[in-house]
């Protein structure tokens, strides 16, 4: 059985479960909220990128233009003279100190190298087809990656084609310069070289707000130095979370059409380190799962304590209310809860101290009049009136009363005739009989009020069995203890009744009134004169003769009657006689 407590606990939880629901979806909305905040700037990063390598062939080719539009240049490159071609490079390298400058003639031999150190171990022709193109033949408009021999070396390359724009004069005689083709011949190429390595990513990173990896056909270039590399790489269309070690990622993969030519496909992957992001999401959650489980804890300390009262409370008057059941009347303990459960075992209590006196007053009650007689009054309204009923009337007296209770004190006479009453008593009610009155020595019964039962004629004859029964080991105890005995006359008759409420609303009474009672009454008397302990009317025999032995005396005219009366003699049950 489920107690109080642990509906209140339950009620309790009920009710703070979709609290701590509310705060984990908050939580959840607030990180994801987090998440595309991060999430617009790894998108952006690609956006950023193509930006970046706008501008960075914007400033090649600026560079590389002004260059390749000097004449001197152009001189030296057509007569393949590597002392001018090389101081120019030099000058160009120590603007763009990041990256690798090379000049070459028309057969693509490189005639100069300006920071070479910071390029490709090969810088040759040979040592890549597509670098090769930009040296040789027609030139390769735009920016493209290549990889060198070594298979290690990717770069960023920035080529234009040298063309003769102007004729060189020669004002200064001690200058003899040799002659050039004619304006608009190819004379060689001026290119820019960027090596795609770590330093380079670091570089991009913070202009394009993310950590940054690349990878040439599937193979891992290089990465800025805060990303993990090889690990994050996510081809779906929204950026995804991925954990490395204790490490949550951004990460969004993505192809710039600017990089991308025949036979290599170059990737980008942008990523965002959110575990701070994540953590502080946490943070707040436990935070506040935290503040909901202290919340939780107090409000169930009060709801456990007030769940124990309350089931205290309720316990109690449930004990009680067994005990009440049985025929217990306790108190229930009452728990000061100032509610309605201290009401309802204050009222409890009264209703048992109700009980308490109902049942007093029944015992009480019963000791003048009979139980079922109580028990009838105490059903409805008592007020004056009866009703016609059938009964069976029985009286008992002792003979020779008078000179027996000559020969006794009155308070020994007293406590003879109690002994007696009690015994005749027991057996009128041990066979649904009510004791109508006692007339001094005289017992009045009546058998079929106020319930009446189908054998009630039967059951008077054995009540008047019992008593002559009961009367003999009553006399035996008075002869042992030197009392006088007793001897009885029993008379029985049924008939018509009036049973119910009679006298004055103030003094009430219950009993039966007729001429039945005066007619068990004149046989009673009669028994002495026909010498015979107990005498049966004909309209009671009637009633019992099958299980009755009884034998016919005589008719007698009773007083009030036109017709004789039939009366018998009580024998004994056939049941017990044989018979």
């Amino acid at each position: 059985m489920r107690t109080v407590r642990t509906k209140l606990v339950a009620l309790v939880l009920a009710c703070v479960a979709p609290a701590v629901l509310g705060v984990v979806l908050r939580q959840r909305q607030a990180e994801k909220e987090m998440l595309g905040q991060v999430e617009r700037r790894v998108n952006g990063a690609n956006r950023r990128l193509a930006a970046e390598l706008d501008e960075y062939q914007a400033n090649a080719k600026l560079a590389l233009t002004l260059t390749q539009h000097s004449a001197r240049f152009q001189q030296a490159l057509f007569t393949r003279d590597a002392g001018p071609v090389e101081r120019m490079v030099k000058r160009l390298a120590a603007v763009y100190d990041e990256r690798v400058i090379l000049a070459a003639d028309a057969r693509g031999v490189i005639l100069a190298r300006g920071n070479a150190e910071q390029g490709p171990k090969s810088l040759e022709p040979d040592a890549s087809p597509a670098f090769a193109e930009l040296l040789v033949g027609k030139p390769l408009a735009g920016l493209i990656p290549v990889t060198f021999t070594d298979g290690q070396s990717y770069a960023l390359v920035s080529a234009e084609p040298v063309l003769v724009t102007e004729l060189p004069t020669n004002n200064n005689p001690s200058n003899s310069l040799a002659p050039v083709a004619a304006t608009g011949t190819h004379v060689g190429s001026i290119v820019l070289l960027t090596r795609i390595t770590q330093k380079y990513l670091g570089y991009l990173e913070p202009k394009l707000n993310a950590d940054l990896s690349i990878r040439v056909n599937g193979k891992l270039v290089a990465s800025s130095p805060d990303n993990p590399g090889a690990e994050l790489v996510s081809m779906a269309e929204a950026p995804t979370l991925k954990a490395v070690g204790s490490k949550l990622f951004a990460v969004k993969t993505f192809l710039p059409p600017k990089l991308q030519r025949a036979g290599m496909e170059v990737s980008v992957t942008a990523s965002r380190d959110v575990t701070e992001l994540r953590d502080t999401a946490r943070k707040a959650l436990y935070q506040q799962l935290g503040w909901l489980g202290a919340v939780l804890v107090v409000v169930l300390g009060f709801a456990l304590r007030f769940a124990s009262r309350v089931g205290n409370a309720v316990r109690g008057i449930s004990d009680a209310a067994e005990e009440v059941k049985v025929g217990k009347y306790v108190n229930a303990p009452i728990v000061r809860t100032g509610d309605e459960l201290e009401s309802l075992a204050e009222h409890f209590n009264a209703m048992v101290q109700g009980l308490k006196e109902r049942d007093r007053l029944k015992e009480t009650f019963g000791r003048y009049v009979t139980r079922q007689v109580a028990e009838h009054l105490m059903k409805g309204d008592v007020k004056l009136g009866g009703e016609l009923v059938p009964v069976t009337v029985l009286f008992s007296d002792i003979r020779s009363f008078t000179s027996i209770s000559e020969r006794m004190d009155p308070s020994a006479l007293l406590d003879f005739l109690n002994e007696y009453f009690s015994g005749m008593v027991e057996s009128v009610l041990n066979h649904q009989g009510v004791v109508d009155k006692f007339i001094g020595d005289a017992i009045m019964a009546v058998f079929g009020a106020p319930v009446p039962q189908p054998d009630d004629a039967l059951q008077a004859v054995k009540a008047a069995l019992e008593m002559q029964s009961r009367l003999a080991k009553i006399n035996e105890n008075f002869k042992s203890r030197g009392l006088p005995e007793i001897r009885t006359g029993i008379g029985l008759h049924s008939g018509q009744v009036v049973a119910g409420n009679m006298g004055h609303v103030e003094r009430m009474e219950y009993t039966v009134i007729g001429d039945a009672v005066n007619l068990a009454s004149r046989l009673e008397s009669l028994t002495k004169e026909l010498k015979c302990d107990v005498i049966l009317s004909e309209d009671l025999y009637k009633q019992v003769e099958a299980s009755v032995v009884a034998e016919p005396l005589q008719r007698i005219k009773v007083k009030g009657r036109e017709q004789d009366v039939m009366v018998y003699r009580l024998v004994g049950l056939k049941s017990e006689l044989g018979a």
